[in-house]
């Protein structure tokens, strides 16, 4: 009798399957969709009627151009690493079905999707703040001529042009659903000799 019993066919379908297949799509899918947006369309329409450089607005950020310096929005060194991190975890994922022993593959990829969960988060909302930091340096200087009465309540309302895009979501979703099927294959795993 061996320690190490054969993966069963559930674990096998989890670790050869859907961790490849989900850690590469959520990595393409943080690479090239936005993953944090700041339009001015969502600004209120007086920034609109004071100010023709409203296309200064238009940011969006994806995680490669978050980790590798791509337009003329500078991104700070800290959400740089902040992507390339997360880039990094997520294409460890995808090595999991490669990991040896096999049967911890499961808890490689597990491990590995919550990391990038957690790192996806601290990505996207430090991007977001500091886009939300942009726009209002952004507006304050371009309101420096207009009394503070009336400016301030446009500049207050920067951050209502910030949003967390569909890279953001659509990868939290799938490393949170492939972290809870490697948590039930953990489990099965462990309770299928028990119950022998």
């Amino acid at each position: 009798m061996t320690d190490s019993p054969r993966p069963s066919p559930f674990e096998k379908f989890v670790t050869r399957g859907i961790n490849p297949v989900g850690f590469v799509l959520t990595l393409l899918a943080f690479l090239f969709l936005p993953c944090t947006a700041m339009s001015s369309w969502d600004f209120p329409s007086r920034v609109e009627e004071m100010s023709p450089l409203e296309g200064l607005l238009e940011i969006s950020s994806t995680g490669a151009n978050m980790a590798v310096h791509q337009s003329d929005y500078r991104w700070p060194i800290a959400i740089r690493l902040l992507a390339i991190g997360t880039l990094l975890a997520m294409a460890a994922g995808a090595a999991t079905a490669l990991a040896r022993p096999a049967r911890r593959r499961s808890l490689y990829a597990a491990i590995l999707a919550a990391a990038s969960g957690l790192l996806l988060v601290v990505t996207g909302l430090s991007a977001a703040a500091r886009m939300e930091n942009a726009a209002r340096e952004f507006l304050t200087v371009l309101f420096s001529t207009i009394p503070k009465s009336e400016s301030a309540p446009l500049i207050n309302q920067s951050g209502d042009a910030v949003s967390l895009g569909t890279a953001f979501w659509l990868p939290l979703v799938g490393l949170t659903l492939m972290t809870a099927v490697n948590l039930v294959a953990i489990l099965r795993a462990r309770l299928g000799p028990a119950k022998a």
